[in-house]
């Protein structure tokens, strides 16, 4: 007869700790005491007990697989910026022979580590407590789209700040003192960047920044439509327009149809992300480009040498936006 096989409750046994403290070593080890995780491991060793998953880790090697954690949100699937994200973190993740996990975080830390070799952040945004627990485990990990001040955290992010800078210059130097932003979520980094960015450029310009001409729309197309119908009916409407984005721009052009309002002549629109999506039709788009591929490159290059090497340099990088000109400014 063989050797019978180790058990999850020989493990726990052996160590004198529950089944459910043994499951949490390979899923969540930061919710156990040192002592505890210690102790597990030791006899795991002993043992020899050995899940696959956990049975390459201890030989020191690679499960091959990154995740990709997106924090959630109503309308994700049908975002452009978060399918652009998928996209291009899969294709280069596919160029290393590195498998992609989908991790989608809805206000649940229900992430396990034991499943990768490491992490991007497609953004941290109410999963904060999530990212100080994967550092605590040790695991590499990579935030793209936010700036961190802690000194061992990769990021790579985009300059919103001086995309958003560029296109209200651009669109005073195109003669307009009324321009109106209709802002992201400004809980959200970039959506915060992008109205600094609006703001900075008017005062260096010499424009006065006034309230009502900023709205919140929160990316959100239904949003955008109520603050517009607020921008219009008032005694001094916007000649131009900067938008947190390009669907929130579609939504103004829409708004211009349905009102007789004409675009570019009547109003100017610059939109945030060249998407695809707007380049085309009776009027295409003039939009701040963010380079998503070259981030989710970078990210992916550098998750990949810091799991490979864990003395690898902590890398901080900011990418530059370009300013996409087309139909909707003119000179006013």
């Amino acid at each position: 007869m063989g050797t019978p096989k180790i058990t999850i409750k020989d493990v726990a046994q052996k160590a004198g700790v529950s089944i459910a403290s043994v499951s949490r070593f390979f899923n969540n080890p930061s919710l156990l005491k040192e002592s505890s995780r210690r102790k597990i491991e030791r006899i795991i060793k002993e043992v020899n007990y050995q899940p696959f998953i956990y049975a390459r880790r201890l030989a020191g090697g690679k499960l091959g697989v990154f995740s990709l954690v997106i924090p959630g949100y109503e309308g994700l699937f049908y975002s452009y910026y978060a399918m652009e994200i998928i996209r291009s973190v899969a294709v280069s993740m596919a160029a290393k022979g590195v498998d992609l996990q989908l991790h989608v975080f809805w206000n649940k830390d229900s992430l396990k580590t034991s499943l990768v070799d490491g992490i991007i952040f497609s953004d941290v945004l109410g999963n904060e407590s999530q990212m100080e627990r994967i550092a605590k485990e040790g695991l590499p990990f990579v935030v793209m789209n936010k700036k961190l001040d802690a000194e061992n955290v990769n990021y790579v992010a985009i300059n919103n700040f001086k995309g958003s800078y560029d296109a209200t210059e651009f669109l005073l130097n195109h003669g307009h003192k009324k321009i109106a932003h209709l802002a992201g979520n400004l809980h959200v980094q970039c959506a915060a960047e992008r109205l600094d960015g609006y703001k900075n450029a008017l005062q260096k310009n010499g424009i006065p920044v006034k309230d009502t001409y900023i709205k919140v729309t929160n990316f959100s197309r239904k949003e955008a439509r109520e603050r517009l119908g607020e921008l219009f009916s008032g005694s001094e409407p916007p000649t131009a327009i900067l938008c947190c984005s390009d669907e929130v721009a579609g939504e103004v052009i829409t708004f211009a149809e349905e009102n007789k309002i004409t675009i570019p002549k009547d109003l100017s629109v610059i939109g945030f992300d060249d998407n695809p999506n707007y380049h085309w039709g009776s009027l295409a788009l003039t939009t701040v480009r963010q380079p998503l591929s070259a981030m989710c490159a970078a990210a992916v290059d550098i998750l990949d040498e810091a799991v490979k090497n864990k003395n690898a340099v902590v890398k901080k990088i900011v990418l530059d936006t370009e300013l996409v000109m087309r139909d909707t400014v003119s000179f006013h």
